[in-house]
């Protein structure tokens, strides 16, 4: 988007400021307590865990990181502080947890301990003498921890016969090549693939021929890799980012597409078992007012809500005419619902003379809220515009509304003023219950602990001296029975 551009001067009207407005909470509002301070480039995956934190993917830079500097993988907390102690490591792809652990893709993938060091029973794929990898792809994990990995890669086998350019190889769940199996090459590469209920797969990429075959770029192969040819696509240019299987054998594909003897340009679609385009699905139109490359509006991804409501993520402004910049919500006839999202989503940035702004991804954490993530800054639900977001927000869950009017789970509170401090701090706090082992904690960003104090009134105020404390941020808790009841951030200037 053009900063001279009306699109850009509307939005820069709309997102000048951070507003916030007092209605009660609703699903998919914006959760503002929870801020990251990522600058560019974007977040490509997300994994909550069970404590609340986070873990990023991505080509990730904070603000004071050094320019021209990236972390591939890191790990934020509840309220999207980077963990400083988390070491740095592999990454910059999807995430995907395996027992205690987890793999994360980049050019290879790698296997990595809760701790975000290195799994040294994995090796590092390239220590292989028969692999050599090229351009990353996607990945799948089998439950022992084997792998298959697409992309391009140059395999060194000549005792089996496999030398040169390979778009799907498989692993061992040690990290070497699986000398058991055939591997398989493309006319170009298969970036994208899923696994599909009955144990296929379904991919996606410039794979016009595939094992020798002619293909589709999005293409449907077997449990061994071969080309299931009673699938038929079409797709001629173009390739799908994600795709939603249906246990009917249907499935959903997002992204940038066109299929021989169509002039439409598709960008969601739903493809019958045979490949044909499912005629009960409605083609939706996406729209940006500045365009990718000349190719305008692409989907990322679509995920099921629930058995009839979608959710669609990408880089658009529009569905249909209406305002939806960067995620809508559909039911599964494909029509824009109204439910939520209505003139809401993502802002833009500029950063190396392109335009960002779309949203890549969104997952439910284990406390019932939602993440999205992507590359953008800004983000506006329609009630609450925060101008202060980047590249991963926090959404309510569906029972905020029926918590909230119920009544049934109050929350304590907690006020800090002023923040940001540069001497005397005032904590205004409300446990709403008689305190019984209950403590006030200032943490740095470290969790090294600098303040505490047992709190024996359920409701007061605390005044605390910062003029010893280093400048930067840090965060207050209320803890109560070692359980914490509630975090704010406070900001120190000295």
């Amino acid at each position: 988007m053009r900063r001279n551009s009306p699109a850009w001067l509307l939005l820069m009207t709309t997102c000048s400021t951070l507003t916030y407005v007092a209605y009660s909470q609703q699903p998919f509002d914006l959760d503002p307590s929870f801020n990251t301070e990522i600058n560019t480039w974007y977040v490509s995956s997300v994994m909550p865990l069970p404590d609340g934190d986070l873990l990023l993917s991505g080509q990730i830079r904070f603000s004071g990181d050094s320019p021209g500097t990236f972390r591939l993988l890191t790990r934020v907390d509840q309220l999207g502080n980077r963990r400083p102690w988390f070491p740095y490591s592999w990454g910059g792809g999807r995430i995907q947890p395996w027992n205690d652990q987890f793999y994360v893709g980049e050019h290879t993938v790698h296997r990595l301990l809760s701790t975000g060091l290195v799994d040294s029973s994995f090796i590092h794929m390239n220590a292989d003498p028969y692999f050599s990898s090229l351009q990353g792809g996607d990945y799948h994990v089998y439950p022992d921890g084997r792998i298959l990995m697409s992309g391009v890669h140059n395999l060194l086998d000549s005792i089996r016969g496999f030398e040169g350019l390979y778009c799907l190889v498989w692993f061992s769940n040690t990290g070497y090549l699986d000398t058991t199996k055939t591997h398989r090459t493309c006319a170009g590469s298969l970036d994208k693939f899923t696994e599909l209920p009955n144990g296929q797969f379904i991919g996606s990429g410039s794979t016009g021929v595939w094992d020798g075959q002619q293909a589709s770029n999005i293409i449907r192969f077997n449990t061994d890799g071969s080309l299931d040819p009673s699938f038929q696509a079409n797709v001629n240019w173009g390739q799908a980012y994600g795709f939603l299987p249906l246990d009917d054998g249907r499935v959903y594909a997002a992204g940038l597409f066109r299929i021989l003897g169509n002039p439409d340009t598709l960008r969601l679609a739903r493809f019958t078992p045979d490949g044909s385009l499912d005629p009960s699905f409605n083609l939706l139109s996406f729209e940006t007012v500045e365009t990718n490359n000349g190719f305008g509006a692409i989907i990322s991804k679509v995920y099921a809500l629930d058995e009839t409501r979608l959710i669609v993520v990408g880089g658009y402004e529009r569905v249909n005419g209406e305002t939806r910049k960067g995620i809508c919500m559909i039911d599964t006839a494909g029509n824009l619902l109204d439910d939520h999202f209505v003139d809401a989503g993502c802002g833009y940035y500029d950063y190396q003379g392109f335009t960002h702004g779309s949203i890549d991804g969104f997952t439910q954490a284990p406390n019932g809220s939602y993440y999205i993530w992507g590359a953008y800054h800004g983000y506006d639900d329609g009630t609450t515009n925060d101008t202060t977001q980047r590249m991963v927000s926090r959404l309510y869950g569906l029972d905020v509304g029926i918590s909230e009017n119920a009544n049934t789970q109050p929350k304590p509170e907690l006020a800090i003023h002023p923040n940001p401090a540069n001497g005397w701090v005032a904590f205004h706090y409300d446990l709403l219950v008689p305190p019984t082992d209950a403590y006030l904690i200032v943490q740095d960003l470290s969790g090294r602990e600098l303040y505490r104090l047992q709190l024996l009134e359920e409701k007061h105020q605390i005044v605390w001296d910062t003029r010893s404390i280093g400048a930067g941020t840090y965060i207050v808790s209320l803890v109560n029975k070692e359980r914490d009841l509630r975090s704010e951030k406070l900001v120190i200037q000295q």
